[in-house]
């Protein structure tokens, strides 16, 4: 068996930025361990596989990580999105995705799409001492929005943060292995951060959508605005425009096309 295999670097505005994610077209889905060896075998962030309905603007999406799939994944929406606007439907602007989230929708904005996931609801939630004394680094608050997240003192305390640090205080922060660290950003960004995730096999996330939609309510509040851009500041980097709406984020960026290829089976 032989199967197309894209490589697209989400949330990109140049080659070698963003978040890479691997998106695998499918006639329908291939056996759970199957799709997992292959998310192994790629070892990227995020696999996604995408299977076709009747509807040319109706997929099926599943996400894979190297260990285990899971329930949201951002960049590689964005990705499977670019995929199929390009390669597969290049006359269609709107596609729909079913996915473990509900539907998902994104749609084409010039030369850039635009990804619309569930927002977060932030609680107040109070980081062990065991995590703050790993971190390393003072905060000056913190949350719950599916992730544990922390907010530092500025943003070259963010960029800064050892990751080494980062991870060990992820695995004592909260029972997921995962958290965000962000802080108010500097000239025209409102907010930046980092996306550690040991607990699904990522060291550390180039871009990720989902914890950009789980944290903008909180800065949305905290800044008074509901429009915003932000930069997450892993050593790839990727640039995305939010606004929030009602229970909704909107997420824009663009998508770098990086290579087309073939696996065998």
């Amino acid at each position: 068996m032989k199967l197309d295999i894209y490589q697209i670097d989400a949330f990109a505005d140049a080659s070698f930025t963003g978040n890479p994610a691997a998106v695998v077209p499918l006639d329908g889905w291939l056996d759970d361990a199957v799709m997992q060896n292959i998310a192994m075998e790629n070892n990227l962030a995020e696999t996604a596989f995408i299977v076709p309905t009747d509807d040319p603007a109706a997929w099926k999406l599943r996400w894979f990580t190297p260990t285990t799939e899971v329930p949201l994944c951002g960049h590689a929406t964005l990705a499977s999105a670019a995929c199929i606007l390009r390669h597969i439907h290049p006359h269609l602007d709107q596609l729909s995705f079913e996915t473990l989230s509900g539907i998902l929708s994104v749609k084409r904005d010039g030369d850039s799409f635009v990804l619309d996931l569930p927002a977060g609801k932030p609680q107040d939630w109070a980081m062990p001492e065991a995590a703050l004394s790993a971190l390393g680094v003072p905060i000056i608050d913190s949350g719950l929005s599916t992730y544990p997240f922390v907010v530092l003192a500025n943003e070259a305390m963010v960029r800064s943060l050892d990751v080494n640090a980062a991870l060990n205080a992820a695995r004592l922060a909260h029972s997921c292995d995962e958290l965000v660290v962000c802080a108010k950003g500097d000239g025209d960004l409102d907010f930046v951060l980092r996306f550690f995730a040991p607990g699904v096999g990522v060291d550390e996330d180039p871009v990720t959508g989902s914890a950009i939609t789980y944290i903008t309510p909180y800065w949305a509040k905290r800044l008074g605005k509901t429009k915003m851009r932000l930069y997450q500041a892993s050593q790839r980097g990727g640039l995305v425009n939010v606004t929030l709406k009602g229970d909704r984020v909107l997420l824009t960026g663009k998508a770098q096309y990086y290579l087309r290829g073939e696996i065998t089976l």
